[in-house]
């Protein structure tokens, strides 16, 4: 099943086909119409919740309701209508999708997490210091940083290249959801707490990167999170074989898998919740593999770039892809 956030109302909605299907009303409608509830608007509202971070926290029976919904409203209901008269079905060409993280949540980034994107780095480099970093950042276990869920942007957004860079470059990830509330978890027991997956774009400045204090200033800027363009949610899903791809201007640029993290999902997510509480909405992405524009650029000897490095400029559309969780294409523009 395929879980969005929809329309300026940022309600939960499930596509189908070339539609999107507004999850808590066609859920109203499908017990109005199929059992003898009385308040079916209140008892959808408890079961499958018109909000993202309270459908993924109320589990199995949301996912099951929000089935249930989609099956009578495309099978049995006469119209499309909700119960309150409310339209239920939007096309999907027509109807605005968001990044599908609310609120609180928080989004937890791998880095430095494939070793063929940190390899092919240190090979492009011939300063002695930053291969040494390099070499430092895959030692010692996983290691992370936090991009604000405040600085999204989804399928068909434009991305605002910021102002304070030249260097402004792409990292195709997968994100898994946390599902549900839970702290000093296992990694044996981390596959029980992820709800779905979804794509996500780690935008980033490579202007003067530090790997100190301000690391975060190179990776917080409005729409410099890209996530989207729905949540996939399957249990059927191997966290750890999902192949994901990445074109700029329709030219192949990365080409990879979950399967090559150097720190799974599980490790991540048992690192990441010692004495830290892990949330339902909370994402988790895998980190980049080789393709990036900084790790597929030879430097200069003074450490700069030459002018034709593979850093973007306003004008680029980049495209992050997976045969299971769709594509996340986005056109680059000039801050204004």
């Amino acid at each position: 099943m395929k879980i969005a956030v929809f329309g300026p109302a940022r309600r939960v909605g499930i596509a189908h086909e070339s539609s999107i299907i507004d999850a808590n009303g066609a859920y109203a409608k499908f017990l109005a119409e199929t059992t003898e509830t009385v308040r079916a608007t209140e008892y959808a509202a408890a079961a499958v919740p018109a909000y993202l971070n309270a459908f993924i926290e109320e589990g199995d029976r949301a996912i099951a309701g929000a089935r249930a919904a989609v099956d009578h409203l495309t099978g049995q209901a006469e119209n499309a209508i909700g119960i309150h008269g409310e339209q239920l079905v939007f096309d999907l060409d027509e109807v605005e999708l968001h990044a599908p993280i609310e609120g609180p949540s928080r989004v937890f980034a791998a880095l430095a997490n494939f070793a063929d994107h940190m390899q092919a780095a240190a090979a492009n480099t011939g300063d002695e210091s930053a291969k040494a970093t390099i070499a430092k950042l895959q030692a010692g276990g996983p290691k992370y940083f936090i991009k604000d869920a405040r600085c999204t942007s989804t399928d068909g957004d434009e991305v605002r290249y910021p102002a304070r860079t030249s260097l402004l470059d792409y990292e195709a990830e997968i994100a898994v959801i946390i599902g549900k509330k839970g702290r000093d978890i296992t990694a044996a027991d981390v596959q029980s707490y992820i709800w779905g997956y979804t794509l996500a774009n780690d935008w980033s400045v490579r202007d003067n990167v530090s790997f100190g204090p301000d690391f975060q200033y190179s990776k917080n800027f409005d729409t410099g999170t890209g996530l989207g363009p729905w949540i996939v949610v399957d249990d059927s899903v191997d966290p750890h074989a999902i192949a994901l791809t990445c074109k700029v201007n329709g030219v192949t640029r990365q080409d990879g898998n979950t399967d090559q993290m150097i720190n799974d999902f599980y490790a991540l997510g048992a690192w990441l919740s010692r004495d830290l509480t892990l949330y339902p909405g909370d994402m988790i992405l895998s980190g980049t593999p080789k393709g990036t524009a900084v790790d597929s650029s030879q430097r200069l000897d003074d450490g700069t770039f030459p002018d034709d490095s593979k850093f973007l400029r306003p004008g680029d559309v980049v495209e992050v892809s997976s045969p299971l969780l769709g594509s996340l294409t986005n056109r680059i523009v000039k801050a204004g």
